[in-house]
Formats: C-alpha cells, sequence, structure tokens
C-alpha cells in the first residue's frame, strides 16, 4: 500500500500530506478494500439483516404481547437495549479488519512501502483504525436501522415510542466507542506479530471481555440518570484516544522493515 505525495511549492517539488491528509488517504484505501471483501459483506449482511429480524421476531414481539400497559417502561428499556447488542455484533468485524490491515499486509508484502514513507506512526495508526472501523459502522448502522424498521413494521410505531430517548441514544454511543476500541487493540496486536491468525485470535481474545462488559453496562444503564450515561460513553472514548497514542508512540516500525 503506498500514499501519493501531493503537489506543492514548484515544479518537480512534492511535499508529503499533513498527519490529518495522510491518516485519511490510509483510512480511505483500507475501507474501500475492507468493504470489496467478499466474505466480510457476506458475515457483516448476516448480522446486520438477518439477527436483528431473528431478535425482533423471538424476543420482543412476545415480549410486547405478554406484557400489559403497566409494563410498557421495562419494555421499552428491554428494547433499547438491544441496540447495543444488535449493533454490537457487525461492529466487532472491525477486529478482524485492523488484524488484517498490519499483520495481513505484512504476509503479502504491502505494508512495507508504507513503513518507508514519510507517514508519522500516529497517522499510520489513525488511518489503519479509521479504515477498519469505518466498514464496521456501516453495517452497525444498518443493523439498528434494520431492528427499528423490524419493530415499527412488526409491532407498530406504538412499540417505538416506548423507547428511553436518552438510553437509546447512549446505547448507540457505545457501538462505535467498542468498534474503535477493538480496531485499536488489533492494530496494536497485529503491529506486533508475524502473522494475521494470530493477530486475530489475540486480538479476540483481548477485546471479548470487552463486549461482554460492555452487555452487562446496558443492563446496569436502565438505572442511571442521562448524566452518568454520557459520562460512561466518554471515559470509553477516551480510552480508545489514549490506547491509540500508545500504541502509535511505543511502534516500533524499523524492526519490521528489518525482518522483511
Amino acid at each position: 500500500m503506498t500514499v501519493e505525495p501531493i503537489p506543492a511549492r514548484g515544479p518537480g517539488e512534492v511535499a508529503w500530506p499533513g498527519d490529518l491528509r495522510t491518516t485519511w488517504l490510509i483510512a480511505r484505501r483500507g475501507a474501500i478494500e475492507s468493504l470489496r471483501d467478499h466474505l466480510t459483506q457476506g458475515v457483516s449482511v448476516v448480522f446486520s439483516l438477518a439477527i436483528p429480524l431473528f431478535i425482533v421476531m423471538m424476543v420482543v414481539r412476545p415480549l410486547v404481547r405478554q406484557s400489559g400497559a403497566e409494563g410498557a417502561g421495562a419494555v421499552g428499556t428491554v428494547i433499547a437495549s438491544y441496540l447495543l447488542i444488535v449493533g454490537l455484533m457487525p461492529s466487532s468485524g472491525s477486529i478482524g479488519i485492523a488484524a488484517g490491515m498490519f499483520a495481513g499486509e505484512k504476509e503479502q508484502g504491502s505494508l512495507l512501502p508504507l513503513l518507508a514513507s514519510p507517514a508519522s506512526n500516529r497517522a499510520i495508526f489513525a488511518g489503519k483504525v479509521l479504515g477498519a472501523v469505518i466498514p464496521a459502522l456501516l453495517y452497525a448502522a444498518l443493523a439498528d436501522t434494520t431492528y427499528l424498521a423490524e419493530i415499527w413494521l412488526v409491532l407498530g410505531a406504538r412499540t417505538l415510542r416506548l423507547l428511553p430517548l436518552a438510553l437509546s441514544i447512549a446505547l448507540m454511543a457505545l457501538v462505535p466507542a467498542n468498534a474503535v476500541l477493538g480496531a485499536t487493540v488489533a492494530s496494536l496486536v497485529s503491529s506486533r506479530v508475524r502473522t494475521y491468525q494470530t493477530a486475530q485470535m489475540l486480538s479476540g481474545l483481548a477485546v471479548f471481555p470487552v463486549s461482554g462488559i460492555l452487555i452487562g453496562l446496558a443492563i446496569q444503564m436502565q438505572r442511571w440518570s442521562s448524566a452518568y450515561l454520557f459520562v460512561a460513553v466518554a471515559v470509553l472514548v477516551a480510552l480508545d484516544a489514549l490506547l491509540l497514542v500508545i500504541s502509535a508512540a511505543t511502534w516500533r516500525r524499523e524492526e519490521v522493515m528489518a525482518r522483511r
């Protein structure tokens, strides 16, 4: 993979783009390649279309039919909680994508040109993480949209009105925060191992407990005030940023180049 310099100054002279531009170029290339991968497409479509339908028909519809008017608040809370679960499934694909963007490209020999470029570690890591997160979030957005649309079609707009707004927004905000965390951890692992399979296995083992914690957090969030909900989201976002900075700062790209 290469990042093209842009013209600057005078004839025959070029200047390397800044970190933001480089990050976007890397991210765009990675996202496009991931969206074109047929295996990723197939798995993500199942998570985005089939799983929401299963949850609506097998969980939400029986719950709505069994509950009375006095249980409307509890039903709305359960429906909101599944927004997180439905979104987490396709967004977890960011782990596999990020694992391939370092270890996979090292195996293919396509990472070396980028490492030899003037692109900073920070721009490379941010671009790789963003490139892994964009496709995953597109599928996660599709999953949550499908979930809500199916509730509307099967159970009517009245059921959607049961959703608590603050809880729903906070839970959906956890989805991109978790996707970035998964992609960052996968990039950290992938940049330091030799094979894609090793990177994917270790990344999955590292991130799996976090997803479990988030689902448990979703259950606890039902009892929190709106302020605490968004504090939890802000803490996870700050953790993402800190881990990304540490990953880039501690990466020794020269060692990767020397092993080729």
